[in-house]
């Protein structure tokens, strides 16, 4: 039975994993990626897992190819990663060529929240739409893009990184460099950052033991705490405005949320489409679908397998062809 392997970086870990030609995922598995060590050893490391996991849990599969889903910025011509904020030790690896080499399978580079959009449109809560974003809420905010039944990478691969639009210029440091972008403002590390900060005007924040996390801080919104109402709600009206912005821009059918923040459901996605419109034409938002994400926790690596799937998406030089790729 043909398949392909799974590959979703993240800061904090690695999730791996073994799909057949229909999408399904066979075995997964999950590795620290502080573990791994640096850029090279990673990726040997990675593809050991890679083989062993086949091995012990799908051995009827014959890979077709790997699909790598990764924090941008990435160089997808050179099939390169970026400099990496949270993975130290990364930048510039030409991680397509050291997975070719590790593995001898064709590989396939795409920007972490692109591969998400991808599987939640061939998959999850995009199915059936030709124009959708989906936007992920977590430690950082990013989108992916579906137009016209295409996806949009742009030049590098870096297209959808409304994470990194600047919404407030006098606002925190960015890693990216800037000041006061959207993921300062609206990320799950954000929304406790903020909460932290202000913690002592709130008894009902103050008297939870330990660091507070963006769902504490839903949490206490909910309960009708003053200061998480406050910060909950302006994380998510800089949100509307980014779902505002994209319904401007490409005038989408629906967009789609997901990550561990979008996980507190319609405590947060009510308060994003009242916001939206606010701030995007009335044409373009009055029918415009905001929802949840279908694929739950698997959404990283079957994005991943997604782009296996799709194969190569532009010319790229150590990728060569797909052997028995499905259309």
């Amino acid at each position: 039975m043909h398949g392909y392997f799974a590959v979703d970086i993240g800061g904090t870990k690695v999730e791996l994993g073994v799909g057949d030609e229909a999408g399904r995922l066979l075995a997964t598995a999950r590795l620290e990626t502080a573990a791994l060590g640096d850029g090279e050893a990673a990726v040997e490391r990675m593809a050991r897992a890679l083989r062993e996991l086949r091995r012990t849990a799908a051995p009827e599969v014959e890979p077709l190819a790997v699909g790598i889903g990764s924090p941008g910025p990435l160089d997808l011509e050179r099939g390169e990663l970026g400099r990496l904020a949270n993975l130290r030790g990364w930048d510039g690896l030409p991680i397509v060529r050291l997975f070719r080499t590790a593995l001898g399978l064709p590989v396939y580079l795409a920007n972490d929240a692109t591969a998400a959009a991808l599987a939640e449109w061939r998959w999850g809560a995009g199915a059936g739409t030709t124009d959708m974003v989906y936007v992920t809420v977590s430690t950082g905010v990013g989108a992916g893009i579906v137009s016209g039944g295409r996806l949009v990478e742009g030049r590098d691969g870096n297209a959808g990184e409304i994470g990194h639009v600047v919404v407030d210029p006098d606002g925190h440091p960015c890693h990216c460099g800037n000041r006061g972008c959207l993921e300062t403002v609206a990320s799950g590390t954000a929304i406790a950052r903020e909460a932290e900060r202000r913690r002592r005007e709130s008894p009902l924040l103050t008297a939870y033991a330990g660091p507070l996390d963006a769902a504490r801080v839903f949490e206490a919104a909910q309960a009708g705490d003053p200061v998480a109402g406050a910060v909950v709600r302006r994380a998510a009206e800089t949100l509307g405005w980014a779902v505002g912005l994209f319904a401007n821009l490409y005038n989408p059918e629906r967009v789609v949320f997901g990550g561990g923040v979008a996980q507190q459901g319609e405590a947060l996605l009510g308060p994003v489409r009242r916001a939206a419109r606010r701030f995007g034409m009335p044409a373009l938002v009055g029918r415009l679908q905001v929802v949840r994400a279908a694929l739950g926790p698997e959404t990283g690596v079957r994005g991943a397998l997604a782009v296996a799937m799709a194969g190569p998406r532009r010319a790229a030089p150590d990728t060569g062809p797909a052997p028995g790729r499905p259309s």
